[in-house]
């Protein structure tokens, strides 16, 4: 037993906190509630997301945490998918709403469906999304660092010119702060202004 700040006696459970989802990890872990992974492979790329979204028919159902996903209507299929933590349990593939629009939207469905028929085009474009994803942020590609960096240049990337000016140094940064507390300006408007 541990105690909280205030006094309170809390019990403690490997990494954790003694909670109501048995020990708080693993199988007992109740996400955003969206719970279940979408296809038979979740730790591959493969197409079966798009081979389960088009194929199969869906029923809407709710989530552990309450919240609504869909499940295939063959009860076949509700135990092809492997869970991520108990070994041998088997669970139903399961997508959300929004997975079910690129199904029944006609215009994305044309989009589904060839990236179905081109597996190689479908791998390029999540690839391409992926990257874009989780390097959004970063800025220009003269900024990227490593042997991995596609050699195109990317509209997203926001190159920025060069420096053509003097940059600031430690003196000017030192004048500038001078200056702006002479002002007079209280902390909390120099907070507010910042």
């Amino acid at each position: 037993m541990g105690k909280e700040p205030g006094g309170a006696a809390i019990e403690e459970q490997g990494l954790g906190w003694k909670n109501k989802c048995g020990k708080g990890h693993s199988e007992d872990t109740v996400t955003s509630g969206l719970e279940g992974a979408w296809t038979q492979a979740p730790n591959r790329w493969t197409t079966l997301y798009l081979q389960n979204l088009l194929n199969f028919e869906w029923q809407q159902t709710r989530s552990p945490a309450g919240a609504i996903q869909w499940i295939p209507t063959d009860e076949s299929l509700h135990t092809s998918v492997p869970d991520a933590h108990v070994k041998g349990k088997f669970n139903s593939p399961v997508m959300t709403t929004a997975d079910l629009a690129l199904k029944y939207d006609p215009e994305y469905r044309k989009i589904a469906e060839r990236f179905l028929a081109n597996p190689e085009e479908y791998r390029l474009a999540f690839a391409k999304a992926w990257y874009k994803l989780t390097h959004r942020d970063m800025g220009p590609k003269a900024r990227y660092l490593g042997d991995n960096v596609p050699s195109e240049a990317l509209i997203w990337q926001d190159p920025v010119p060069a420096v053509d000016h003097t940059l600031v140094n430690a003196n000017d940064i030192a004048n500038l702060k001078r200056d702006i507390l002479r002002t007079g300006l209280t902390i909390p408007q120099l907070i507010r202004t910042a």
